[in-house]
């Protein structure tokens, strides 16, 4: 290993080889580092610039070192490396980014897995960002340095970056020819991934020497109404496991994601999943879904966790004015409560809860070192007397209908008589997962 940084350049050589070539020089002008171009344009450059060429890609295994994967390898790959390449100039946009992409994020997971670049940058259009960003979601950890460079990046970036942590930076202009304007942004972008690399590469080296002192990490996940909760709950941890390290999640759908994120990449040891209201948006229809999978990725890997429903009475949605028609026409009396000027709450109800029950159960069953925390007194901060979203019978409906669904299972259900805020059940959802970590240490 070496502290001089290499840094991955990606773009589609075809369209934009001037540009990369560029933004190498400029890279190289920031002090001692090596800079590798890879190619991910439809037709395969011939140009001795580029130093990883579609061939290579073509080549790939896809083999992700337990890194998510979102793109889906072609089902049926052409045999030789001549007829993929066809294959690929002759497909169109979407088809072709669909296609390549995996092979990217193959190529750089295995580059990343043997340590030998240290930050990417990419610079592309449309679809030049659509295919990057795809394999840099795909093919690298959290934490791993990425830039990308695109004339989409005033906008909505969401599904570019998705749970990751992909830098974005406006090009401003096209990415069509060097100018005055495009040179300076990229002289930007190479200074910061140049010194994001060198970071990165520092960081690698005394990673080495703190690994075997490495302290438990744990993720909490938060919502408005369970705060007090997570707050008992993260300092009590502290103080009963010297050195942990908690990393808490807000619940937004987003945070969800990226708590499974880490947790598949093996970036947290235990999880103190106290607010699972995203499964309620999920079922219902809430604009704060994490997606089917939440809960799934801590089962797969079997790590030390607590899971209770903290904020599951309520669905999530934008502005009062916002509310699907639906539900305000469904025939249930429906309850809302506006948290604040842009966010309104619908309170679910008992077949909503059993439903929500039923996904809980399907994505922790299997699990061997999961515990379920049922707080009896109300799950959110709205959800105890005296406030619109309380209502005991049909958190009875929902407790009952969880703990029939696992009642076949291994995993043991706690009942508490307190409401999840409360000071003393945060502290015993703490003791309960340290006591699963103590077991699987």
């Amino acid at each position: 290993m070496t502290s001089t940084p290499t840094i991955l350049l990606l773009g589609t050589c075809d369209t934009k080889l001037p540009e990369l070539l560029y933004t190498k020089s400029a890279i190289l002008a920031q002090g001692p580092s090596k800079v590798l171009i890879l190619d991910i344009g439809r037709t395969p450059s011939s140009s001795s610039e580029v130093d990883i060429k579609q061939s290579d890609l073509l080549n790939t295994q896809f083999q992700h070192n337990d890194v998510k994967q979102t793109s889906t390898p072609p089902p049926h790959p052409p045999t030789s490396e001549k007829s993929k390449a066809k294959e690929i100039s002759n497909l169109d946009r979407d088809s072709y980014i669909k296609t390549l992409s995996p092979y990217v994020a193959g190529y750089i997971s295995n580059l990343n897995a043997a340590r030998q670049i240290h930050a990417v940058l990419a610079i592309g259009g449309s679809c030049g960002t659509a295919l990057a960003t795809a394999a840099l979601r795909d093919g690298l950890p959290v934490g791993f340095p990425k830039l990308m460079v695109s004339t989409m990046a005033s906008g909505d970036v969401g599904p570019y970056i998705g749970e990751t942590d992909i830098a974005m930076m406006y090009s401003v202009v096209d990415i069509a020819g060097r100018n005055r304007v495009l040179d300076t942004v990229l002289q930007n972008a190479a200074g910061a991934v140049a010194g994001m690399g060198r970071v990165y590469s520092s960081q690698q080296l005394e990673q080495q020497d703190s690994e075997a002192t490495s302290s438990v990490r744990i993720g909490i996940s938060m919502f408005g109404v369970t705060t007090p909760a997570v707050t008992t709950a993260r300092k009590h941890l502290e103080s009963i496991l010297p050195g942990c390290e908690v990393y808490v999640f807000h619940a937004t759908g987003s945070g969800g994601r990226a708590m499974e994120r880490l947790i598949s990449e093996g970036q947290l040891d235990a999880v103190l999943d106290l607010t699972t209201t995203e499964i309620a948006d999920e079922v219902v229809g809430g604009v704060l879904s994490a997606g089917p999978d939440r809960l799934v990725a801590a089962t797969k890997r079997d790590i030390p966790r607590v899971v209770s429903v903290g904020a599951c009475d309520m669905v999530n949605f934008g502005t009062f004015d916002s509310i699907p028609e639906k539900f305000a026409n469904d025939g249930a009396k429906r309850v809302f409560h506006r948290h604040n000027p842009t966010v309104t709450l619908m309170r679910t109800t008992e077949k909503e809860c059993r439903d929500i029950a039923r996904v809980i159960a399907r994505n922790i069953r299997g699990a061997s070192r999961t515990k379920v925390l049922l707080p009896i007194g109300g799950v959110s901060m709205v959800d105890v007397p005296g406030q619109p979203f309380w209502n005991p019978d049909v958190d009875g409906d929902f407790f009952s209908a969880l703990e029939e669904e696992l009642c076949d299972s291994e995993i043991e259900i706690v009942k508490d008589g307190r409401d999840i805020n409360h000071p003393e059940l945060a502290k015993l959802a703490a003791e309960m997962l340290r006591d699963l970590i103590k077991v699987s240490i």
